[in-house]
């Protein structure tokens, strides 16, 4: 009986070793999203997102909110620069639930936001819901057209734990934008 504890005790070491060896990553960035002439400071670190300009706009993310990643530039094709974020967070829907749902499951599931900055205030351009195949990284790309190309790392099978997203295996796809929201191109 004492090895079956031995072996569930593995992936609890596992999970606890991988909290504490975590790196602590950063990703700092200075743009001008709402056109003021000013640059915003981004500054992501241990999840949360703070933007900030002298006399301007002072944002942290909310605290709910494990932010992943973000980047800064044009991938509606409107002629204005978006801020993209890779979060994790309880529940596919915000508070405006779809008709064809009943529930919103208070899982936590991976998103991607899509903001942009008018009147020194972040407003959502675009939300998804909670992604069938969670997002690992992404990076934008020109296309042959002109448009931008989201190139995405999806986890085949992921989950989030102890404050980590876990992924097992991975997949490549290409997401552009299309009207209203992003499409699989592959």
């Amino acid at each position: 009986m004492g090895w079956i504890a031995v072996l569930l005790s593995i992936p609890i070491l596992f999970l606890l070793w991988l909290h504490l060896t975590a790196d602590d990553f950063a990703q700092r960035a200075a743009y001008d999203l709402n056109l003021d002439g000013i640059k915003e400071s981004y500054h992501l670190t241990r999840g949360k997102l703070t933007i900030t300009q002298p006399d301007g706009i002072n944002w942290s993310s909310p605290a709910e909110w494990d932010i992943q990643s973000f980047a800064l530039d044009d991938v509606t094709g409107d002629g204005r620069a978006e801020l993209l974020l890779l979060l994790w967070k309880r529940g596919s829907f915000d508070r405006h639930k779809p008709l064809w749902s009943e529930h919103n499951d208070n899982s936590y599931s991976c998103h991607l936001f899509v903001y942009q900055l008018n009147n020194n205030k972040l407003r959502p351009r675009w939300c998804s819901s909670a992604l069938d195949k969670p997002i690992k990284s992404f990076k934008i790309k020109d296309s042959v057209t002109g448009n931008k190309v989201l190139a995405v790392e999806e986890g085949c099978l992921s989950t989030y734990c102890c404050g980590h997203a876990l992924f097992l295996g991975k997949a490549y796809s290409n997401w552009t934008w299309n009207q209203w929201g992003f499409y699989r191109l592959d």
